[in-house]
């Protein structure tokens, strides 16, 4: 059985011109080759897989070539070149930076630097994953890498750029590495396919580039994952099963059923979905990924932004069609909300489904909303040149009118208390009671029979302490201490309560309409009002040590002060 190499190391690039997704690091350092501008030392920075030992080998491999093309590259052919593809090059040097962190590491490069190269002219030093580093061991490695020999050239890789300390970055040239866009991935895994002899579909090797995450590497490594699967067949259903991704066609038809708002169709897909093993962050991170590649498919310039084959792309431009942008809009921030309050979610499937209802009936259309919020279907007027006989107004045929129900004012309890608690219930000159600021309700109710007879002062009070009786005997204590320590005055047919404070007052609103009713009829008089005041006297002060105690004494009893001079007594202040 021959040996097999993974694709990861058998198309590995072996020129400037065939690494992917980076021709603005291979471009400057081509240039720099050709122009023989080499810096003493290179920084390449970038996320893993996206070429950054690649480059740094092909470029030890080029200022070595003793045939080098016009363009910068490498010729294959000379002794240099051959001895570097056979891996038997002494003029490359690789030192892993995990496992060789320490000070004595360092010392033992620098060691090595001093030597020349035995073939080419230079040596080149390739430190991978050099974050690792000590903080002594890049001490110790500074003053070699701002002054190296002739020789002597240094190419530093790592994917962690802000754990380099400053004084590193400061003796390097800084080449950042882009994470390598989907349709790179996917041209390059039909390359590879293709000399494999692997049939394929196209949008099976989309779902391996997406999978991949902007890395070569790991798109190789699944391409031969995939294959050994399929056995030399890529099929979009096959991968999409083994990678354990979620079809595309599930958050078409969601989308449909949203449009539709076919609720129950939207809920057995999503049980659907979990039943298979599809995590239901991931559902709902990939339904907003749908949803904004709708919205870029509806303008023509935008459509750009899709990292899909060109069969999926004609397919969210049909669908796209179909989606108001107001519904994609919203859409898109309910499920950002959602994503956001996933992970501290008690219940998080309810979570998910809750925001799958909400999004099925954003494409209501306004005019059924309205539809359904409306109240005031028919109104039933009473006409005032013929009272007692009611107007319908566009009455349906067989059907009982229905009375408009006007809506109630919004109650600011705050702004209540700010009103002034006086206010009289009645009008004495016509005897009609007026209605209350504060509970909007008629105080004359029910009591227009009644002789109105004369009242005074002490038959006010004498049916106030009967009512407060009556309420304590009832339970209502605090109702009944209020009435009995409240100041009572009786003047022009109006009665006074002072209070003591707002608690007091609001506990006399709860029962207003109540103690009205009864004062009233014990009185046998219908125009008595209610108004209620709250004590302005100043609470004086409490005194708690001996010398206000003393203070308050003498208010009350002078002679102490002339005790306290005659017997020379001190207090304690």
């Amino acid at each position: 059985m021959d040996n097999f190499i993974v694709s990861a190391r058998k198309y590995r690039p072996q020129h400037f011109n065939t690494v992917v997704g980076q021709s603005h690091i291979t471009n400057t350092l081509k240039n720099a080759i050709v122009n023989k501008q080499l810096a003493q030392a290179y920084l390449f920075c970038g996320p893993r897989g996206v070429g950054k030992t690649t480059c740094a080998r092909i470029f030890a491999k080029t200022i070595n070539c003793f045939q080098m093309t016009p363009q910068g590259e490498a010729c294959d052919t000379c002794e240099s070149c051959v001895s570097f593809n056979s891996g038997a090059s002494l003029n490359v040097y690789e030192l892993d930076a995990a496992s060789n962190n320490s000070v004595e590491d360092i010392r033992n490069l620098v060691d090595q630097v001093r030597f020349a190269p035995q073939l080419g002219e230079y040596k080149v030093y390739i430190i991978d994953e050099v974050h690792m580093l000590s903080t002594a061991a890049f001490n110790a490695f500074l003053k070699t890498l701002e002054e190296p020999p002739k020789h002597a050239k240094f190419i530093l890789a790592t994917t962690e750029k802000h754990k380099i300390i400053p004084t590193i970055l400061s003796r390097c040239q800084v080449f950042n590495f882009n994470r390598i866009k989907t349709e790179d991935i996917s041209s390059h895994l039909a390359f590879m396919a293709e000399n494999e002899h692997v049939s394929f579909e196209q949008e099976a090797l989309h779902v391996i580039a997406q999978k991949a995450d902007g890395g070569l590497r790991d798109a190789c490594s699944i391409f031969d994952q995939m294959v050994a699967f399929t056995r030399n067949h890529l099929t979009y259903k096959q991968v999409v099963e083994n990678l354990h991704v979620l079809d595309h066609d599930y958050y078409f038809r969601i989308t449909d059923a949203f449009l539709k708002q076919g609720l129950p169709e939207i809920m057995l897909t999503f049980d659907d979905i979990l039943k298979k093993g599809f995590d239901a962050h991931n559902f709902l991170i990939g339904l907003g990924e749908h949803l904004r590649n709708l919205m870029v498919s509806k303008d023509p310039q935008t459509v750009a932004l899709l990292e899909v084959s060109e069969n999926l792309k004609q397919k969210y431009a049909q669908q796209a069609q179909q989606c108001q942008l107001n519904f994609l809009l919203k859409s898109l921030a309910l499920i950002s909300k959602t994503d956001v309050n996933y992970k501290s979610a008690k219940n998080q499937r309810l979570l998910v489904e809750m925001a799958l209802m909400q999004l099925t009936f954003l494409t209501a259309s306004p005019d059924a909303e309205k539809k359904n919020d409306d109240t005031e279907v028919t109104t039933v007027s009473q006409t005032p040149t013929s009272p007692g006989n009611a107007a319908v107004q566009k009455a349906p045929v067989n059907q009982e009118p229905e009375i408009k129900v006007a809506n109630k004012p919004t109650v600011n309890f705050n702004d209540l208390k700010k009103v002034k608690s006086e206010f009289s219930l009645n009008d004495a000159k016509n005897g009609q009671n007026e209605k209350s600021p504060l509970n909007g309700v008629n105080e004359n109710k029910n009591q227009s029979d009644l002789p109105n007879k004369e009242v005074n002062f002490e038959d006010v009070k004498t049916a106030i302490l009967a009512y407060a009786e009556s309420k304590e005997q009832k339970g209502s204590r605090q109702i009944a201490t209020t009435l009995k320590t409240a100041g009572i005055s009786f003047t022009n047919g109006m009665i006074m309560l002072m209070i003591q404070n707002e608690t007091q007052r609001e506990k006399l609103q709860d029962i207003r309409q109540e103690f009205l009713d009864e004062i009233r009829k014990k009185l046998q008089n219908n125009t008595i009002g209610l108004q209620v005041d709250i004590s302005k006297q100043e609470v004086q002060s409490k005194a708690y040590k001996p010398a206000d105690i003393f203070k308050a004494m003498i208010d009350k009893n002078p002679s102490l002060l002339e005790l306290k001079k005659r017997f020379d007594l001190e207090i304690d202040y």
